[in-house]
């Protein structure tokens, strides 16, 4: 072997150590930036954040109501008419069509009869026109031969009004005489309604009656 070809060979081996120098260098340089870099943003975030797991925002409960109501209620909804009402969850409603949707109830299962103008439930709600008002609140505010006036009150509820109607039955109806009768009569420039009760038996707690049927008024609002 030449003394030029050593020299050669020593140059190449020269600058392949210099170049394995030169990378573990710039790796262990970056090694310690990089676990500098972590330790700083340990130092800056707040060790409970490391140590705890992700949270995600839990999403919001699914629901068919703005409003929030309690457990002892349900809710119906008449998109016919676009109104809405809570009744006592133990309480039955059907219908035959979309427009009979939330008009009657009872603490009973029924099936609704072809001639609906018949009081086969409690409580009832009837939907009237606009036009028809005047005429009604004077009919249910005045007695007739089928019933006789107990009290007349007007009330507000929220931005309801409504006037509250006390009365009893007479002889001349198919019904006994001085059974107890409750309407509300809630007007809306859209869709004024009645919600009634009509005592069917002798057996009728009124009183718990009257809490349901104030439950409903106390409920509706129009969408």
């Amino acid at each position: 072997m030449t003394l030029t070809s050593l020299k050669s060979k020593a140059k190449v081996y020269t600058i392949i150590i210099l170049l394995i120098i030169y990378g573990a260098g710039a790796y262990f340089v970056g090694r310690s930036s990089a676990f500098g870099q972590i330790l700083k943003i340990r130092k800056e975030v707040p060790q409970r954040a490391i140590v705890a797991p992700i949270e995600s925002p839990m999403p919001y409960a699914d629901t068919q109501s703005g409003s929030v109501i309690s457990a002892h209620v349900k809710l119906c909804s008449n998109t016919v008419y676009g109104f809405e009402i809570a009744y006592p969850n133990n309480w039955f409603t059907t219908f035959l069509t979309d427009e009979q949707k939330c008009n009657f109830f009872a603490p009973y299962s029924f099936v609704i009869p072809k001639d609906t103008n018949e009081n086969f439930v409690p409580i009832k709600i009837e939907i009237m026109n606009v036009d028809q008002w005047p005429g009604m609140v004077k009919f249910y505010e005045n007695p007739n031969d089928f019933r006789n006036i107990i009290s007349v009150q007007n009330i507000n509820i929220g931005e309801k009004i409504i006037h509250k109607v006390k009365a009893s039955t007479t002889d001349e109806g198919l019904l006994p005489r001085d059974y107890d009768i409750l309407n509300y009569l809630v007007f809306d420039s859209k869709t004024p309604i009645i919600i009634s009760y009509q005592q069917l038996s002798e057996e009728d707690d009124f009183a718990s009656f009257e809490k349901a049927i104030e439950e409903i008024v106390n409920s509706l609002r129009f969408f």
